[in-house]
Formats: structure tokens, sequence, C-alpha cells
């Protein structure tokens, strides 16, 4: 390297640091005229092999800025086809939020092929996926810790589960407390086989800590919480496609992007299974997933 590439790395160097250092202290605020563009189709299809009511809710998309309630969708039909021979309707009930009634059977088993068929505003939109196996829950743990780093001592949970062996099953672990989804962006908990992402390379064994511990409430700072005595605790593993654990992946960068100031990565829609047969733009994602869970209540 000679003298004036080294004089003009510095150069970089020192407009980088300025970038960092001045950037905190700049108070003008610029306004930004953003087109609000066409509103296509959102489909939040998450279906699971639960004895509960499934629901797969439509809405229209919104401009960047506008913090409204999306429009909901509600004169659509939407059905959901099971190995190409049963079909479960899901009928509009309230606010873009279609549901069927597992009364009699489960939407589905590991191995059953999937498909939804959504028609509306004289266009087809359609989705594919297969429910993936799921393994077992062995144990939830809830124990006193002391001495964590940042976080208070009190009770705080873990499981054990174990990945099957054989690469690419992908999941979604949910927790619930005393009924209510942990719903932060960060507490979002994913998993590739036994690890955080494909490139862990981690097969076969149990979750990695990071997934078992991610079952804890976050504060305001994100920090763990401790959990009380009476707290009702409840998780569950669902078996995703791969392509929905990008989606997820996606959607948790850019629902936490804020927090990453000037390292932002750049805005973008997350990735979408669903396709329409006019070739018209269409928004979200269809998923249909196995499920083991267990619960426990911390004694009063």
């Amino acid at each position: 390297m000679n003298v004036s590439d080294i004089n003009e790395a510095y150069q970089i160097l020192f407009i980088f640091l300025c970038v960092v250092f001045l950037a905190p202290g700049c108070e003008d605020v610029i306004d930004v005229n953003l087109s609000p563009g066409t509103e296509v189709l959102v489909v939040d299809a998450w279906l699971n092999d639960l004895e509960r009511v499934q629901v797969i809710r439509l809405s229209l998309s919104q401009p960047y800025f506008d913090n409204t309630v999306p429009a909901p969708v509600t004169d659509a039909k939407v059905v959901v086809t099971r190995n190409d021979s049963t079909d479960f309707e899901f009928e509009h009930n309230i606010f873009g939020r279609y549901i069927w009634r597992p009364d009699t059977a489960l939407i589905g088993q590991a191995g059953d092929k999937l498909s939804l068929k959504i028609k509306y505003d004289n266009t087809l939109y359609t989705a594919h996926t297969t429910m993936s196996r799921v393994p077992k829950i062995d144990t939830l743990n809830i124990a006193f810790k002391d001495d964590i780093l940042l976080s208070d001592d009190g009770l705080y949970a873990d499981f054990y589960a174990r990945d099957f062996s054989g690469k690419n099953d992908t999941y979604w672990i949910k927790t619930y407390v005393n009924g209510a989804y942990l719903n932060k962006a960060q507490e979002l908990n994913i998993a590739y086989d036994a690890g955080l992402d494909r490139g862990s390379g981690i097969d076969g064994l149990v979750f990695i800590p990071p997934i078992r511990e991610g079952i804890n409430q976050l504060g305001a700072d994100l920090i763990p919480i401790p959990y009380n005595y009476g707290d009702e605790i409840r998780v569950e593993i669902h078996s995703i496609r791969n392509e929905a654990f990008e989606f997820l992946e996606s959607a948790r960068e850019q629902i936490s992007n804020g927090d990453n100031s000037i390292f932002s990565i750049p805005l973008a829609n997350p990735i979408s299974n669903i396709i329409a047969n006019n070739e018209a733009n269409v928004l979200g994602f269809f998923s249909v997933a196995a499920v083991s869970s267990v619960s426990k209540k911390i004694p009063d």
C-alpha cells in the first residue's frame, strides 16, 4: 500500500468516526414524502394441529407511516385442502378473521400436504406446504437463579427437547405466561435444527441454551426478568418449514430494525410463499405446524 492509499484510508476512517459520534447530536427533522402505493392483500395464515379454532386473517396493506388499524378483507372465500382430498372452508367471523373449528377432526398430521386457496377481488391466491415432524418436550424446569449478568435474582425457566437426527428441521418455540403470548420481537424464539440458524451445523442434539432459555420474558430494557410465584408457563414447539423460518427471521430483523441505529438494514417485506394467478402482489405466509407442548404452574 503506497502513501496515497494510506492517506485515503485514514480519510475514510475519519469521516466514518465523525458520522458515528456526531450523528446522535443531529436534531434537524426531515419530512419524507412517500407514495402510498397500491393496496395489496396481506395473508396471516399460521395454522396447527391443535384442537383450537384455526384462524386466517386477511387485510390490506397500508402506507409505511400509517399507524391505523389495517383495513380488513371481509368478502373473500378461503379454503384449506389436505392431501388434495379434504376441504376445510374458513368462514368470515369478524374484522377479517376467517375461522374453522376442529369439531370432528384435526386439520392434519405430520407428513400431510396442505394447500390454501383464497378468492378475492377477481384474483385467486394459492400456497402450498407440508406439515413437518415435531419433537417432544421432555421437561420444563423452573429454578431460582442468582448472580445472573444484568438480570435480577429470581425464578427463571428453561426446557429440554431434542432435535431429530437429519438436517433441516426448523421450529418456532412459543411461550405463554398466564395465557398471554410473549410477543416482543426479541422474544421470537426460532431454531434451525438444534441451533440458531442454518450455519450452526448442530443436528440431532438437545436445543442449545439460547433456545432453551429463550422462554423467559423480557422487560422494557429487553433484559430477562424473573417469573412470579403463581405464574403458569406454557411452552409449545411448532414445526415449521425452512421457508417459514426464513420469513420469521426476516420479520424479526425488520421489526427490531430501529434498535440498530445507523447499522439498520434496508426496509423490505419478508418473503412470501403465496402467489396470485394474475401475478398480483401479495404479502404474508401460509404455514401449518405440528405442535408439542408442556405447561407448569409455579406454586404460590
